[in-house]
């Protein structure tokens, strides 16, 4: 089970008028790039069952609103992805003349905002910037949703006939790499892992020189091996190493999520408790860990 700490809603922001959505468009609200990204909905302006969260960028140095614990999951899968240089929540398709247009070209009643005739500003929860190995930069959509929200129910119709329209929409802005993400599609040991790398505190001054990580991985190769606990190798490396057993824990996860340590992490468990995986150094320099993150 995923376990995530209440966030207190504060009141948000109303959308009654075309004047409001006016405004917040003039704010700045969903417009921006990288640290200047400003997402259409913040944590505060939607009803939470208490799952929301904002959390920290490591990719992009910025506050992320996240609205449910499985978008959370997909914010690490995507900040963990080499490819993905920046993470954009909450982006919105504004209900422009084409985009009602479309929704009647696809037999799809255009969602209006509840007790009002105005039409809803629907988000597609992550726009991302991919970049490829050519150094090719490409946009591309995600679309998140529990697999309970795919379940027969009288609101199934509703959901996939909104989702059609979110594609469609950005289909039109020419975005067309979209897929949906599920907590399925994911895979559960992907996901409790990198909660628990994400994990913990920032690495202290001491651990982020490159002698002293380069020493610890070195150590964690010669260590790892499926007969000893993943607490027993990194308390040898830790020791090997001159540092504490708590800042080997701390500078194993840094590694991992930088890509200097490797494993397969979407089929094999990370606890301190149970057998280490197979660990390998990457070719990548400790030196360029933060470049490459």
């Amino acid at each position: 089970m995923i376990l995530f700490t209440k966030v207190e809603i504060v009141r948000g922001r109303r959308f009654k008028t075309q004047a409001d959505i006016d405004r917040y468009i003039s704010q700045g609200y969903g417009q921006g790039e990288g640290p200047q990204y400003l997402p259409w909905l913040r944590v505060q302006d939607v009803p939470s069952k208490g799952r929301s969260r904002k959390v920290q960028g490591t990719k992009v140095d910025r506050l992320h609103h996240l609205l449910s614990d499985v978008e959370f999951a997909c914010f690490l899968t995507l900040e963990f992805s080499e490819q993905v240089i920046d993470i954009r929540e909450q982006f919105p398709l504004f209900p422009t003349e084409q985009a009602i247009d479309i929704a009647n070209q696809l037999g799809i009643r255009y969602p209006l905002y509840r007790g009002t005739q105005l039409h809803f500003v629907m988000t597609t929860d992550f726009l991302v910037t991919l970049q490829a190995a050519d150094g090719t930069r490409y946009l591309a959509a995600r679309s998140v949703k529990t697999e309970s929200d795919l379940l027969p129910s009288s609101e199934l119709k509703r959901t996939i006939e909104k989702l059609e329209l979110e594609k469609a929409l950005l289909q039109v802005q020419g975005v067309h790499d979209w897929k949906l993400v599920t907590e399925k599609t994911m895979g559960a040991t992907l996901i409790e892992n990198l909660i628990w790398l994400r994990k913990g505190k920032a690495l202290e001054r001491h651990l982020l020189k490159p002698d002293t990580q380069s020493q610890f991985i070195h150590a964690l190769e010669f260590y790892a091996n499926k007969e000893r606990t993943l607490a027993s190798v990194i308390r040898a490396s830790a020791t090997s190493t001159h540092i504490p057993y708590t800042d080997g824990i701390l500078l194993f996860k840094y590694l991992v999520l930088n890509k200097n340590i490797c494993f397969d992490i979407t089929n094999q468990e990370l606890k301190l408790t149970g057998f280490c995986p197979l660990l390998t150094a990457s070719n990548m320099p400790v030196s360029k860990v933060l470049k490459a993150a």
